[in-house]
């Protein structure tokens, strides 16, 4: 039973993610609108149908995350590029990339805080909590610190050399946090503690692994997308387990911030701005 379940949560998970991110569209702009109103009815109707005693009681926390997670990245979707709007920048220079992953991130972490807020939710039950957090804190720091000292060895950086690099090191911060925190926040602050009691530890940490590593099947920036997946996959198995083992949100952000460090310039070359 346990497994059938841990099937389907997953299968609704890439699925959706897939569906909703907001970095690689598979979707034209009105289909989107329509697939993601949609989902928004359906789990909607399925969060406030489960209230009080009832069969699918135990599952009203899961549609709310679903719910949720839909509704923040479609405010991402559509209106995530204010950033750019207001400060006259394009996604074709680091300092753009950056403004656009903070604006649309901003939105999507916004969407989801007013969304638990108004639901009677609260910040613990997204692990944005202090937790185990020195832990979670010098396992983060270690971890992003080994991602670095990595990414440095990356030919495109060696090829670019430091004098360019060094301009753009704070976008590249301003990315790489922006989407840290975010993503950790959507994909297992919202979903980890909802599944557990359906799943337990370990299965909801590979459930929220496949659906995050899935939904990254999209991208573009990589020449090699198999070896990508397996890479993220278990980094995001990683990061779950360091999420559960805190109990926060804040060592897994960090981490994970670290780890884009790897990325960030196959994504800047693949829009064009380096």
């Amino acid at each position: 039973m346990k497994l059938r379940l841990f099937a389907l949560l997953t299968v609704w998970g890439v699925g959706i993610f897939g569906a909703t991110m907001t970095f690689a569209p598979v979707l034209s702009k009105w289909a989107s609108f329509s697939t993601r109103t949609g989902l928004l009815v359906v789990f909607g109707a399925l969060w406030w149908a489960a209230r009080g005693d009832h069969t699918l009681s135990r599952f009203r926390p899961v549609f709310f995350a679903y719910f949720t997670a839909i509704l923040a990245l479609s405010l991402g979707y559509f209106f995530g590029d204010w950033g750019l709007w207001l400060f006259g920048l394009t996604t074709q220079t680091p300092s753009g990339i950056a403004v656009a992953k903070f604006s649309q991130a901003s939105l999507i972490v916004a969407g989801v805080l007013v969304t638990a807020r108004l639901c009677g939710e609260n910040l613990p039950s997204l692990y944005i909590r202090k937790g185990r957090l020195l832990l979670g804190l010098t396992f983060g720091f270690l971890a992003a610190a080994v991602c670095a000292i990595l990414s440095l060895q990356h030919p495109a950086i060696k090829t670019l050399g430091l004098a360019k690099l060094a301009p753009m090191i704070p976008w590249i911060l301003l990315f790489v946090v922006s989407n840290g925190f975010m993503e950790e926040l959507v994909f297992r602050g919202l979903f980890l503690g909802r599944y557990k009691p359906l799943l337990g530890n370990w299965l909801a940490i590979l459930s929220t692994a496949l659906a995050f590593t899935l939904a990254h099947m999209q991208v573009s920036y990589t020449p090699d997308i198999i070896t990508f997946l397996v890479v993220l996959l278990g980094l995001a198995i990683a990061w779950g387990w360091l999420m559960q083992r805190t109990e926060s949100l804040w060592g897994s952000a960090l981490f994970h911030a670290g780890a884009d460090l790897l990325i960030i310039l196959p994504i800047f070359k693949s829009l064009g701005a380096v």
